[in-house]
C-alpha cells in the first residue's frame, strides 16, 4: 500500500467517524426539537424555584433561565425554561445613571433587554428575574405519554439545530465517499 492510499485511508475512516457522531448528536441530543411541539399537547403549572447557574444567549446578555418544577400524576418534574431564539441587549453606560433593566418578550421569540447602568457602580441583575420571579407559577406543556418531555410557556422552534446537525454529519460522508472514489 502507498503512502498515498494509506493517507486517503486514514483520512476517510476519521470523516465517516466524523459523519457518524454528528449523526449520532443530532439524534440524541436535538431529534427532540422535531416531536416536541407535537408531542407536548397537555398543559400543568409549575412554579419557578430557582435559574440556572449556565448563562444562555450572547455573552452581555447575562440570562440565567428559570428551573420550573411542575408535577404530573403526583410525580415532580423539572424543566428549564422559556427558551428564545435570540438575546438581543442595549446597553447605555453613564457615570451618574441609575441602575435600571427593562425586559420583554417580543412575538419573534426574542428577549430585549435594555440596561441602564452607573459606571461606577454598575451591577447586572439576571433579566429572566423581571419576567419569572421566584416561586411565580408558569405554563408547563409535557408528553402525557413521557411527562418528563417537557417544554415552558410556549416552543421554541428550534428544528434548525438538528437538521443542520444531521445535514453535516450526511454532507461528512459524502465528502468522504468522494475523495474515496476520486482520489
Amino acid at each position: 500500500m502507498s503512502e498515498h492510499e494509506m493517507i486517503k485511508l486514514v483520512f476517510g475512516i476519521f470523516l465517516l467517524l466524523g459523519g457518524f457522531v454528528l449523526i449520532f448528536l443530532s439524534f440524541t441530543l436535538f431529534y427532540k426539537y422535531l416531536i416536541q411541539d407535537k408531542r407536548c399537547n397537555k398543559k400543568t403549572k409549575g412554579i419557578v424555584t430557582g435559574y440556572t447557574m449556565a448563562r444562555y444567549g450572547s455573552k452581555g446578555s447575562g440570562v440565567h433561565l428559570p428551573i420550573v418544577n411542575y408535577w404530573v400524576d403526583g410525580k415532580e418534574y423539572q424543566v428549564k425554561g422559556p427558551i428564545f431564539k435570540a438575546y438581543i441587549v442595549k446597553n447605555v453606560t453613564t457615570p451618574f445613571h441609575k441602575n435600571e433593566l427593562e425586559v420583554e418578550a417580543d412575538e419573534k421569540q426574542r428577549l430585549i433587554i435594555k440596561r441602564h447602568t452607573n459606571t461606577f457602580v454598575g451591577i447586572y441583575k439576571n433579566p429572566m428575574e423581571e419576567l419569572y420571579p421566584l416561586n411565580s407559577e408558569i405554563d408547563v406543556f409535557y408528553d402525557p405519554h413521557r411527562p418528563k418531555f417537557s417544554y415552558v410557556e410556549r416552543y421554541c422552534d428550534q428544528k434548525w439545530v438538528f437538521w443542520l446537525t444531521f445535514l453535516c454529519g450526511i454532507g461528512t460522508w459524502v465528502i468522504d465517499l468522494l475523495i474515496q472514489i476520486l482520489l
